[in-house]
This record gives structure tokens, sequence and C-alpha cells, in this order.
């Protein structure tokens, strides 16, 4: 070869390999990743509700378990209790059974929120516990 004359490398001719994300790409990312937090933020509250339930329950059980409390008391206070911590239930969701030894506590109701148009997310909250006489 010439020695004025450069080599020509076909394996230099080639574009380097490339990185990264392309606009479009990088919106349907983020319309995944938007729609995920979304769904989190409107579904965040229900399971902090859930939560503070549960935190009732426990202090209920702690208040009136074996002081032998009726059962009109121990749904009005259980009622109480809710509506103090901000959850709304009907008399319909709040269940006392007596049981041999006490009672059966239970609160059972659905929550529903909107998500996006005609798509919403459901909750369903079961919580029950045993208060003895």
């Amino acid at each position: 070869m010439e020695p004025h004359r450069q080599r020509y490398s076909v394996i230099s001719a080639l574009p380097r390999r490339q990185a990264g994300i392309t606009a479009l790409g990088f919106l349907m990312l983020a319309t995944v990743f938007g729609l995920v937090g979304f769904g989190g933020i409107k579904l965040a509250p229900l399971y902090m509700q859930k939560m503070r339930i549960g935190t009732v329950f426990e202090d209920l059980k702690a208040d009136l378990d074996g002081t032998g409390v009726a059962t009109g008391t121990l749904r009005r206070d259980l009622i109480q209790r809710l509506y103090v911590e901000g959850i709304r239930v009907g008399p319909d969701d709040v269940v006392v059974t007596p049981t041999s030894s006490g009672y059966n506590v239970g609160v059972k109701y659905d929550n529903r929120t909107s998500f996006i148009a005609d798509v919403s997310f459901l909750v369903e909250i079961d919580e029950q516990i045993e208060i003895r006489r």
C-alpha cells in the first residue's frame, strides 16, 4: 500500500455503540412510572386507614379486655374511637357477637377510590378482635 494513503478499516467506520434512551422511550417509561405512582398515591390513604383501624382495635382490647363491658357499650365505644380517627363506618359495618369467653368484635366494609375515568380501586377491610369479659 502506498504510504500517503490511510488504511481504511471497516470496523472504525462503523458508528460507536449508542447509549441512552430515545424521547419516545422516555415518554413511555415516564407514563408507566406516573401511572404506578398515581395509583400508589390513591391507595396509600386507604391502607393507612386500615392500619388505623388495627390501632383502634389494639387500644380497645387494652382498655376493655376483662372489664365485663356490655354489647351496646362496646359497639358505641368502637364507633366513637373510629370516628375520632376519621373513619366513618355505619352501624351495619360493626359486628359484635357474643362468644363463650367474651365478644368477637369486627369491622367489615368496602372502601373505594377512583383512579382514572371509570377505573377505581376497591379495598376490603375486615378486622376482628376478641374481647374477654
